[in-house]
């Protein structure tokens, strides 16, 4: 099939799954519940999400269970977008909802590092294995973080990492940035095969998340891991939107914390960090997954034929689990609903 045809079957089918998206109204329900399984309940009863939850047992349903099963069901919904795609599409799209499967590596190396196990995690690895060719039994075997590397060979992210096994410490910055640069690095290559009018909307999406991810790489190193320099520079992405190279070696030699802020602000991204909010750090987050939201629908609205229409169906998807999850983690340490809110990406 042309593009065209496939685009409008693919649209088509997007359009009849947004239809399940929570509304509003949904999310301020939600945020008045006492448990996990009071949301659990809600979901079920007056939801799109009762056809999932229909046979699961509500009362002693944990946090882990709920996100598992709402990330189970996002495989499915990807599979079923997949299904419309053939051939070089197929395996671009395919490299696409790798992220996922990176965001649960991290995850694991996080716990590793720290000495948990991961049947002891509360966060499911729901993705690992899917779309790479890791295997999900091999890593869960890992004591160290570099027993996690070598049990990623033969898959897309040894390559990205193995440069860090030669390090003589352990460190989860390097391990997480690598991936990431791994992540993109996929996608360009993959994305080389693909229609010309496909690769200038991915550019556009690339950039912005690049631009994004890159100042958010560089205030952690600064902050948090005291990385030089030169080595913040070397772990940021070569391409954005809006930042030039310029730009992002002037913030990786910032004098201090103040003077990035400062750079940001100049550079059109001063959202991420507001000075009447005590903690930067704990919004930073979610001020870059809503822009990244609005961005997308924008790109949705400018380019109906196109790749984005999947990404944006699929990063929404993504977004609606983490505002669930977020809901179900106030719940827990007893927060008003005003303040939880603030953590919300698809409703403020």
């Amino acid at each position: 099939m042309d593009k065209v045809t496939v685009y409008a079957a693919v649209n088509t089918k997007i359009r009849a799954m947004e239809g399940d998206f929570l509304k509003r109204e949904d999310y301020m329900n939600m945020l008045q519940k006492k448990s996990v399984a009071d949301v659990t309940r809600y979901l079920k009863d007056y939801t799109s999400y009762g056809k999932l939850l229909g046979d699961i047992r509500i009362d002693n349903i944990s946090r882990r269970d709920l996100e598992d099963i709402l990330k189970r069901n996002m495989i499915k919904n990807m599979d079923r977008l997949m299904h419309y795609f053939r051939d070089d599409y197929r395996d671009f799209v395919r490299s696409l909802y790798i992220k996922y499967e990176i965001e649960d590596l991290k995850s694991l190396a996080r716990a590793i590092f720290n000495g948990k196990k991961p049947e002891t995690m509360e966060k499911p690895l729901t993705f690992l294995g899917k779309y790479s060719r890791a295997e999900a039994e091999k890593l869960f075997k890992s004591t160290t973080i570099k027993n996690l590397i070598y049990s990623l060979d033969g898959s897309e992210f040894f390559e990205v990492l193995k440069p860090l096994l030669d390090g003589k410490r352990e460190n989860l910055f390097r391990f997480e940035m690598a991936l990431d640069m791994g992540y993109f690095s996929i996608i360009q290559n993959r994305r080389q095969k693909i229609s010309a009018k496909d690769r200038e909307v991915l550019k556009k999406w690339e950039g912005m998340v690049a631009d994004l991810y890159n100042i958010q790489w560089i205030y952690r190193g600064k902050k948090f891991y005291r990385l030089s320099p030169e080595e913040l520079l070397n772990y940021t992405m070569n391409f954005g939107d809006k930042l030039t190279f310029t730009d992002r070696k002037a913030m990786c030699y910032a004098k201090n914390l103040d003077e990035l802020y400062r750079m940001t602000m100049d550079s059109g991204y001063g959202f991420l960090f507001k000075k009447e909010e005590i903690s930067r750090d704990i919004y930073m987050e979610r001020r870059i997954n809503r822009y990244i939201y609005y961005k997308l629908k924008a790109l949705t609205r400018k380019y109906p034929m196109s790749i984005i229409q999947t990404i944006g169906y699929v990063w929404s998807l993504e977004f609606e689990i983490r505002d669930i999850i977020s809901i179900i983690e106030s719940i827990r340490y007893e927060l008003p609903p005003e303040e939880t809110r603030k953590f919300l990406v698809k409703a403020s």
